[in-house]
């Protein structure tokens, strides 16, 4: 049986109905998967605190909303329709509200499309590019990949890159390049929400590992001495970091902490995997991994945040002896990723629109941050005038998915810790909040106050009492 128990301190409706929602939340959340058994009726409503009749209409509407099946003399389990389709991913038909949630990084401040493509059209020999090309891509593709990645401290090899369908599926390749099913891989605590499907659907294992923390409470880089201990104890055979502008928490590594993890990887003899895709966001270079560690470190890169989503293009570099195996993981899921979009993202980036795009984003981003930071205050918000999404930590008494429902009842998207934990750990008291998603500056000042003022409204409510008896 799951110890569910909702939150509904904010409900301002029918409790019944409030329940319903929580529950329904939860299952997106990942809270409650499949198969899932609730608590005894009787039991929820002891720890709630209401009658016996509210729980049976709230499971009784969770039910016709199918998200759970009872089962006599068994119990109420979590049906299977109720696998769906992540809030991050964006729906056709989806209602308007003002999104803090998706990260997607100012795409109306994206390159032409339409003058890409005239472009494109009267480059010679362009129909070349209409049939089957290398799985790894075509040559003048990669050294578009070795461009990208000298922004992310690397001098990289265009024997040794690849093209990819974007960094999501980079990812995939190249954990199936460098890892074995059953093999256990050490993430930060807080990380990429889509690590954990992803390496689950790999059957490799994730294992979260506390951060540093920083003079001003903030999260530091991953603690190379639990890395070490997991070494030792959950025999990890790799490390998946993020050393810019880490997904949630916004930390970007100094080059002591990169060499610290570099100096346990060598120790332990771990691969490591580190993708950035925020990396050209930032002022600074720094070493990346693979330069720090070029023989146990992969690379990804991708250029979906700064210029083009649709193109769905990254790049990967892995150590030498793992070439063959990457391109052959590369035409094994989708054979090749477009060489049309590729020359599409290569012609940006010869003609600078890579850099002029950059420009545009960094100043609206700074912007950005000024206001969620005076909006905000007094919540702490980790991250930067250079970061394109903050992490925000709340008073310890509210707790993070209350307030993400309680804002999008309100039309304002969020998202709690949760998304960025393993499923089975207590959220904690944090919210990512980003900046470049919603392109009205009006829109986005409103929202930012809607969260503070909810936030206010959760952490002076009263905590909810059992009933005696």
């Amino acid at each position: 049986m799951t110890m569910w128990i909702p939150n509904i301190e904010a409900a301002s409706g029918p409790i019944y109905l409030a329940i319903a929602d929580a529950l329904e939340a939860d299952i997106t959340a990942g809270a409650l998967a499949q198969g899932d058994r609730l608590p005894p009726q009787r039991e929820l409503a002891y720890q709630l605190g209401v009658t016996l009749g509210t729980i049976t209409r709230a499971y009784g509407e969770a039910e016709r909303r199918r998200l759970v099946k009872g089962e006599t003399g068994r119990g109420t389990y979590i049906a299977s329709e109720t696998q769906k389709v992540s809030p991050l991913v964006p729906k056709e038909d989806e209602p308007e509200s003002c999104d803090l949630a998706r990260n997607f990084a100012y795409p109306y401040l994206n390159p032409s499309l339409s003058e890409g493509l005239v472009r494109m059209a009267q480059t010679a020999g362009i129909d070349r590019l209409n049939g089957f090309v290398p799985s790894e891509g075509l040559m003048a593709h990669r050294e578009t990949g070795v461009l990208v990645f000298k922004d992310y401290g690397l001098d990289a090899d265009p024997a040794r890159v690849a093209v990819t369908c974007g960094a999501q599926h980079g990812i995939q390749v190249t954990c199936q390049a460098l890892f074995r099913t059953g093999d256990a891989i050490a993430v930060d605590w807080f990380t990429y929400p889509s690590i954990f499907s992803s390496f689950a659907s790999l059957g490799l294992k994730a294992v979260p590992l506390p951060a540093l923390r920083r003079d001003d409470g903030g999260f530091g880089a991953m603690d190379p001495a639990a890395l070490a201990q997991a070494a030792r104890t959950h025999a990890v055979k790799g490390v998946f970091l993020m050393p810019n502008m880490q997904n949630p928490t916004t930390h970007t590594m100094s080059v002591e902490e990169r060499e610290g993890l570099v100096q346990v990887a060598r120790e332990h003899d771990l691969k490591i995997v580190e993708d950035d895709p925020y990396t050209p966001f930032l002022p600074e270079t720094l070493p990346a991994f693979g330069a720090l560690a070029p023989e146990r470190t992969a690379s990804i890169a991708s250029i979906s945040k700064v210029c083009s989503p649709g193109s769905r293009i990254g790049f990967v570099q892995v150590p030498e002896p793992f070439g063959d195996s990457i391109r052959n993981k590369i035409g094994e899921s989708t054979w090749m990723a477009s060489p049309i979009t590729a020359e599409l993202i290569a012609g940006w980036v010869r003609e600078g629109h890579l850099f002029k795009t950059l420009r545009l984003k960094r100043k609206a981003n700074r912007d950005r941050f000024l206001r969620a930071k005076e909006h905000l205050s007094p919540y702490f918000l980790q991250g930067d005038a250079n970061k394109v999404f903050g992490w925000l930590r709340l008073p310890v008494q509210v707790d993070p998915d209350a307030l993400q429902a309680a804002l999008g009842h309100q039309g304002v998207s969020v998202l709690s810790s949760r998304y960025f934990q393993i499923k089975d750990h207590a959220p904690a008291p944090y919210l990512r909040i980003t900046f470049g998603s919603e392109e009205s500056d009006e829109r986005f000042s409103w929202a930012l106050k809607r969260v503070k003022a909810t936030i206010d409204q959760l952490a002076d409510l009263p905590a909810l009492t059992r009933p005696v008896g």
